[in-house]
């Protein structure tokens, strides 16, 4: 069927409106109560389910709207996760992420005692569900970068030795989430892998600049580039194995080094790894020069296997014509079925709670994304 073809969807996040921004500013200074903010993200939620439904998309998402950052909103939400101000796990910290410029980050979720089951996004789910018709996908953090993000030589070694166990234990939880919000009538649970990601720029032996700087300020050591895809590979399988009745996938983006010898080469470098992953699609960034050539990547899929192609570019305010989005979707179109391929932007438009961007141009953005989508139906119908 038409509507089959060429979907479209979102990888997270949407820009927070600037009144919920100050609404949290306010509730940390304790000038409003919790429920008076949980009024206030109810009507983020609402607006942006109300934006990506008039932009059309086939598959939304609550936009991330409850959600400090896409990594450490689990010390909120998960007990044995603890935010911890970044200098307090390394003095140093500030002046190591200026030296690989890195995003700053102040705060950073560290697992402090054994974690348990708890709800992650079940309840955020439910009340997305409460205002749309819409097919939803939920995004979660993957156990490869739970481990990589939380684990701390001094904060986290006496409950968790070492890494490993830590992420063995998220995987039990996180599989426990994923079958309440399949149970519950989600559509698209999605891990969140940026450390996979950036595992395309790593040497042998070293790490990329990510991993670097998260070796010097969390103390956690590089184990190599075939053991860091072997494990991410086993964690991810471990968590989604016999899981059935909902579509998983996994989205992968990068921190691109202009001076790393393999900018420009795409994820297919993590073969035949990644490919080994048991997840029904895989969301790529693609509109970024950095990330290679989606072709490459798509030959490696096998049948049962779909391409979310990122087509929208989150790193700039370019409001992409159509036109420019179908060219890029051309690249894996007569490689792959129309029904394998999905439209996506590279990542999510504002992953942080302070990460700006325009709402008014992501959401131009999306309607380009979704109008070249159309166009792309009409064309396949058209010759079919």
């Amino acid at each position: 069927m038409p509507e089959e073809m060429f979907l479209t969807s979102v990888v997270g996040s949407f820009p927070r409106p600037r009144w919920l921004v100050e609404a949290f500013d306010k509730f940390n200074k304790g000038e409003i109560s919790k429920e008076e903010l949980d009024e206030y993200l109810d009507d983020a939620v609402k607006l942006t389910v109300k934006e990506e439904e008039l932009v059309n998309l086939d598959v939304i998402t609550d936009g991330e709207q409850r959600r400090t950052s896409f990594v450490s909103f689990v010390a909120q939400k998960i007990p044995g996760f603890r935010l911890v101000y970044v200098t307090d796990i390394n003095p140093q910290a500030m002046e190591i992420m200026r030296q690989y410029k890195a995003q700053l980050t102040y705060w950073r979720a560290v697992a402090v005692d054994r974690i348990r089951d708890s709800i992650i996004a079940l309840d955020e789910f439910q009340f997305t569900r409460s205002v749309t018709t819409k097919r939803i996908k939920v995004t979660l953090p993957s156990p490869y970068l739970i481990m990589w993000e939380t684990w701390d030589q001094r904060y986290s070694k006496d409950v968790y030795p070492r890494p490993e166990d830590l992420a063995e234990d998220y995987v039990k939880v996180l599989r426990q989430e994923i079958i309440r919000l399949r149970d519950a009538g989600v559509d698209f649970v999605q891990l969140d892998e940026p450390m996979l990601g950036d595992l395309v720029e790593a040497d042998p032996d070293k790490p990329d600049r990510y991993r670097r700087v998260i070796e010097l300020i969390h103390g956690q050591k590089y184990r190599g580039f075939k053991n860091e895809l072997t494990l991410a590979r086993d964690l991810i399988n471990e968590t989604i194995k016999g899981i059935g009745g909902v579509r998983i996938g996994m989205h992968m983006d990068r921190w691109p080094n202009p001076d790393s010898p393999y900018y420009g080469v795409g994820y297919e470098r993590l073969a035949p790894e990644v490919i080994d992953i048991k997840v029904k699609q895989y969301v790529l960034e693609y509109s970024s020069p950095a990330s290679g050539d989606p072709a490459k990547f798509a030959q490696l899929l096998t049948q049962d296997k779909e391409l979310g192609i990122g087509v929208i570019n989150v790193r700039n305010k370019e409001v992409e014509d159509p036109q420019q989005v179908i060219k890029r979707v051309e690249l894996v179109e007569k490689i792959l079925d129309p029904s394998r391929i999905w439209l996506n932007p590279d990542c999510g438009f504002s992953p942080g709670m302070y990460r700006k961007f325009e709402r008014r141009i992501a959401f131009a953005k999306l309607r380009s994304m979704t109008e070249a989508a159309k166009i792309l139906r009409q064309k396949y119908l058209g010759r079919a």
